[in-house]
């Protein structure tokens, strides 16, 4: 007969177990509180991650220029780095802001003038008889409910404007930080995550590849398009052309039909205010321009390094932008792309039937 273990031999702990259970208990919460600190900068540290990112290889060079004097090259790649992207980024959101308090006046005086042209929807008389329908009034209120949040968005940061200094200099800082000892930190915590080598620096690799899918190959072509087509609407005298500019940007993100959302019916719209050669102009800048940087610039800004496929990159901005917010852009593919590396190494420990992971598409 096999002897049952006793109560006594049950609450008997080794001491190198209740080592293990203290420490990791105590590093658990002193790790929370650390994030606990840093959540009000978060973002700012997420932002100098990506353009560290970005601008790595150009750091790689600078400091090769620079004999490897690090502090140096760090203080070169940074002031290239904010005065390429993140001024650039700080003016487009000073002329969407002041666009943004205009933009329902003239939205207003687009909506009078829809009602003096007469312009109806043409509904079958069944339905026009159990559905008053007021294609101004519904627009009218679409836009407001758009406008207001807008508005409200840039009176919270011009009331907090002081915290939003302190988060660019957090920026900065994190950025040269990232740029001198960056490349060290990444190695020193990859050496202590507990797991074997070969899996760390797949896992690590895998994570690297999805950010730089996201940052170039999403986000970098989004902007440009955004940007190309903010110059277009302006060259169209289309009113509040930054803030158009913003919807291609965030339209450019949909598959299959991307920017298209933005100046297609733009292009409708103005044949009706300023005539055929605006309305032409808009369509043949959105469709010759626009979207055909998307077929330019992705393959060369991703390649065929992405892991993930276009629409998992996709669910992975919005959802991760609804659950976390503005950082969920980063946050959301990189929690997939962890998701699918685990499971790949864990298939592969367990001996599983080999499949094919998706590809990119």
């Amino acid at each position: 007969m096999h002897d049952r273990p006793t109560p006594q031999k049950l609450l008997k702990f080794d001491k190198a177990q209740l080592f293990l259970v203290f420490f990791f208990g105590i590093l658990l919460f002193l790790l929370y509180q650390l994030l606990h600190i840093l959540s009000p900068f978060l973002d700012a540290i997420i932002v100098a991650s990506t353009f560290a990112l970005i601008f790595f290889p150009m750091n790689l060079w600078i400091r090769r220029k620079l004999k490897a004097n690090r502090t140096a090259a760090a203080a070169a790649s940074t002031s290239i780095a904010v005065f390429t992207l993140a001024l650039p980024m700080l003016l487009f959101g000073w002329l969407l802001l002041r666009e943004s308090r205009s933009l329902y006046p003239k939205t207003t005086q687009w909506i009078d003038s829809i009602s003096r042209s007469e312009l109806d929807l043409k509904l079958p008389e069944k339905v026009r008889a159990y559905v008053d329908l007021d294609a101004g009034t519904i627009i009218e209120g679409n836009v407001k409910a758009l406008q207001d949040r807008i508005t409200s968005s840039g009176a919270g940061l011009l009331k907090n404007i002081f915290f939003f200094f302190i988060n660019f200099a957090v920026m900065i800082g994190a950025l040269f930080m990232l740029f001198r000892d960056g490349e060290r930190f990444l190695h020193w915590l990859i050496d202590i995550v507990p797991m074997d080598q070969e899996h760390k620096h797949r896992i690590a690799n895998h994570l690297y590849v999805t950010t730089m899918a996201v940052v170039r190959g999403m986000l970098l072509t989004a902007f440009i398009q955004g940007l190309t087509g903010a110059i277009g609407y302006w060259l169209a005298g289309v009113r509040s052309p930054a803030f158009f500019g913003l919807l291609t940007t965030f339209a450019a993100l949909v598959p299959f039909v991307g920017t298209s959302l933005v100046w297609l019916p733009m292009s409708v719209a103005m044949y009706y205010f300023s005539g055929v050669k605006t309305a032409l102009f808009i369509l043949l800048w959105g469709a010759l321009v626009v979207g055909m940087l998307d077929n330019v610039l992705r393959p060369i800004l991703i390649g065929k390094s992405s892991k993930l496929p276009v629409f998992l990159l996709f669910l992975g901005i919005f959802g991760g932008m609804k659950v976390y917010g503005p950082i969920g852009i980063f946050l959301g593919p990189l929690l997939i792309s962890g998701v699918i590396v685990f499971l790949q190494i864990y298939r592969e420990a367990k001996n599983l039937p080999h499949l094919p992971p998706p590809q990119a598409g």
